[in-house]
């Protein structure tokens, strides 16, 4: 009897979104058995809350995406409630239970924190964003608007929730065109002589240890020239109250204004995380399958214009790649009815660092769309075809990466 073949397996069912009426009765039920009533301005009713947190789950429901659906938040005494900050976390999905101390985030009372100062105690992450990118309109007491949290993703998240341009406040900015994504897989990192900490020395360790150039500089009002980032030891934002600050576990990075996403990512490193998304999330996502991968000959030349490696992705099956005579030696990506897919890198940058690197790539590539295996596009430089006349095609490597291997491993030995 004809053995007849089995179905294909079902895709997996996406994973359901968090509820935020589930978790607002879980951090009523932690805040009553917890019992620091000295922590709460103000406790919502659990009633209010509820009707809010049924309206989140509903807005999801219906299909609208809520970067911070499901997350609870608390105000501190230095922001009104109605601020034009707390206001745009609530239209991105979160809750708000009440007015309260930082540490309603350390005891697991509530997921993240907005308001004024630097962080309170071990347990929070203080994200303080280049002034001016969070509205300042409804701050009671002096100093930006910082949010708290535990983890570094959860207040990005946030953060990027709560920038705007808002024009009732007279010192918001926009984000510039030219902004770094990354400080790239070695970042160079200043220090002040100051690091007897223990927190401070474990920071300077876990930094080396990742690949990254760590440096005294002594006393210093900024970023030196050359450097990246500044970490210091405990909760200094006011000392650099211009710049971006991240601090966690005891410690401070301070970056350049505007290049918070540096900060961030060396605060998330020393709080065990790695963050995916960039902050701002404004970026060109450009796909690239030669000299510009990592470890390859023009790499650098993204890190410099602050680009960010997201992940290696695989075009639809519908491309062909050959190897071009240039130098360094690139391959060029040509489409094609009878193709396979290729691996590639996603990289994000800037719009201004697009158009820099655009106008340093050289025909026969050009400007235009790659489609990727998930059925989405990114911009890329698909090669025109009169350009790859003669070129050997390499197809079927599916990588440059394996084509260079290959002629590692069948290059003649000399001698």
């Amino acid at each position: 009897m004809e053995t007849l073949p089995l179905p294909p397996e079902p895709a997996p069912l996406p994973p359901a979104p968090v509820s935020a009426r589930r978790q607002v009765l879980a951090a009523y039920d932690r805040i009553a058995e917890a019992g620091r009533s000295e922590l709460w301005n103000t406790l919502r009713p659990c009633e209010d809350v509820l009707v809010e947190a049924k309206a989140v789950d509903e807005r999801v429901r219906a299909g609208e995406s809520l970067p911070l659906a499901g997350l609870l938040a608390v105000v501190t005494g230095a922001l009104d409630p109605t601020a034009a900050a707390a206001r745009r976390l609530i239209e991105a999905g979160a809750v708000t239970l009440g007015e309260a101390a930082q540490l309603a985030v350390a005891l697991d009372l509530a997921d993240i924190a907005i308001g004024t100062g630097a962080v309170a105690g071990i347990g929070v992450a203080g994200l303080s964003p280049t002034p001016g990118l969070v509205p300042g309109t409804g701050v009671l007491a002096p100093g930006r608007i910082s949010v708290f949290a535990r983890t570094i993703a959860d207040g990005q998240r946030a953060l990027a929730a709560v920038t705007a341009t808002d024009p009732g406040d007279p010192g918001s900015r926009a984000w510039p065109s030219s902004v770094r994504l990354s400080a790239g897989e070695r970042p160079r990192v200043a220090i002040p002589g100051e690091t007897g900490a223990p927190a401070f020395r474990t920071a300077v360790d876990d930094l080396l240890a990742t690949g990254a150039t760590v440096e005294t500089v002594g006393r210093t009002a900024g970023i030196p020239a050359g450097y990246d980032a500044l970490l210091l030891p405990g909760a200094r934002h006011g000392d650099f109250a211009g710049l971006p600050a991240a601090t966690v576990r005891g410690v401070t990075v301070v970056a350049r204004p505007f290049e918070d996403q540096v900060a961030l990512d060396l605060a998330a490193y020393l709080n065990a995380e790695q963050l995916r998304n960039p902050y701002p999330g404004t970026g060109v996502d450009l796909v690239v399958f030669g000299a510009h991968l990592r470890g390859q000959p023009l790499n650098p030349r993204l890190v410099e214009l602050g680009a960010r490696f997201r992940e290696q992705v695989r075009t639809a099956g519908r491309y062909r790649m050959v190897a071009l005579p240039t130098s360094p030696p690139e391959p060029g990506i040509l489409p094609a009815a009878e193709g396979a897919p290729l691996t590639g890198e996603r990289w994000t940058i800037s719009p201004a660092g697009f158009d820099g690197f655009r106008v340093g790539v050289p025909g026969p590539m050009t400007l235009g769309e790659i489609e990727l295996e998930d059925g989405t596009t990114a911009a890329g430089f698909p090669c025109a075809p009169p350009g790859a006349a003669g070129a050997r095609d390499i197809t079927e490597f599916g990588d440059w990466r394996a084509y260079l291997r290959h002629l590692t491993a069948t290059r003649p030995m000399s001698g």
